[in-house]
C-alpha cells in the first residue's frame, strides 16, 4: 500500500483540491494535514510564498474532513458558532493579513480546550504576524508551523501549466520542458515569467510556442517584465 495520504493523488488536470500533485515541496505539509487529529493545541499554520499552493493544499484538506471556511474578518461570536457546527474543524486563509484578532484569539482558545483542527495559511510565520493582543501573540508564537518549500522540478511544471491555464493560455510540452530547466525553481520566478508572458503574447495566440516562452524568460532576466520595450 502507498504511504502517500489518500486525499492528494499524482494527477494532472483543472485547480480543484481533488487533483492536487503531492512531490518533495509539499509532502511534508500533505502528511501533517491528513494527521490534523494529532495537531498539538487542535491547530496549525500553513505557511509559504504566494503561488506556493497553499490554498490548493487546505481545500484539499477541508474537503476530506468536513471542514468550514470563515473569513479572517469574521466576527468572534460567528466564528465560534461555525467551530461548533462544524466539530472544530476550520478553514482560515490568509491569517496573517488583518485579522480580527478576538476571533483568532476565541477559535484558538476553543481548538486547545475542546480539541478540534484549525488550520490558518499564511505567507508568514505566526509570530511575525501583525496583531496586538500580548495573550494572542504568544498563542500565536507557540503556534505549529508546517511550511512549503520551493518546487522542485515536477512540481514547477505543473506550477508554469496552471498559471497559464488560468490565463487561458496552452503551454506547449516544448516550451514547458525549457522553462523547467532554465527558470529559477522558485514560485516567484514562475510568476515573474508569466507577467513577462503576458506583455510578450499575442492574444489568442495558443498554445505558447518555444520561441515565445523563450522570448518571455529573455524579458524577465533583464527585468523589463511587464514594461513595454
Amino acid at each position: 500500500m502507498s504511504d502517500q495520504p489518500r486525499l492528494f493523488e499524482f494527477r494532472m488536470g483543472e485547480r480543484s483540491p481533488d487533483t492536487l500533485v503531492v512531490a518533495a515541496a509539499n509532502r511534508d505539509a500533505a502528511r501533517l494535514l491528513t494527521d490534523w487529529r494529532a495537531w498539538p493545541g487542535g491547530a496549525l499554520a500553513l505557511v509559504g510564498p504566494r503561488g506556493a499552493g497553499k490554498t490548493h493544499l487546505a481545500l484539499a484538506w477541508a474537503l476530506e474532513t468536513g471542514a468550514r471556511q470563515i473569513e479572517a474578518g469574521a466576527d468572534p461570536d460567528a466564528a465560534a458558532a461555525v467551530f461548533e457546527e462544524a466539530g472544530g474543524r476550520l478553514l482560515i486563509e490568509d491569517a496573517d493579513a488583518l485579522a480580527n484578532e478576538a476571533m483568532l484569539w476565541r477559535v484558538l482558545d476553543l481548538a486547545r480546550q475542546r480539541g478540534g483542527g484549525v488550520l490558518a495559511t499564511a505567507s508568514r510565520a505566526p509570530a511575525e504576524w501583525p496583531v496586538s493582543l500580548p495573550d494572542l501573540r504568544s498563542r500565536l508564537a507557540a503556534l505549529p508551523i508546517t511550511r512549503l518549500k520551493e518546487p522542485d522540478e515536477g512540481l514547477m511544471e505543473v506550477v508554469l501549466r496552471r498559471i497559464c491555464r488560468e490565463q487561458f493560455i496552452q503551454l506547449s510540452d516544448g516550451a514547458a520542458k525549457y522553462l523547467v530547466r532554465r527558470l529559477p525553481r522558485t514560485f516567484a520566478a514562475a510568476q515573474a515569467w508569466a507577467a513577462a508572458l503576458d506583455a510578450e503574447l499575442v492574444r489568442g495566440a495558443k498554445p505558447v510556442s518555444l520561441a515565445s516562452a523563450k522570448r518571455a524568460l529573455a524579458r524577465m532576466e533583464t527585468g523589463r517584465g511587464g514594461e513595454d520595450s
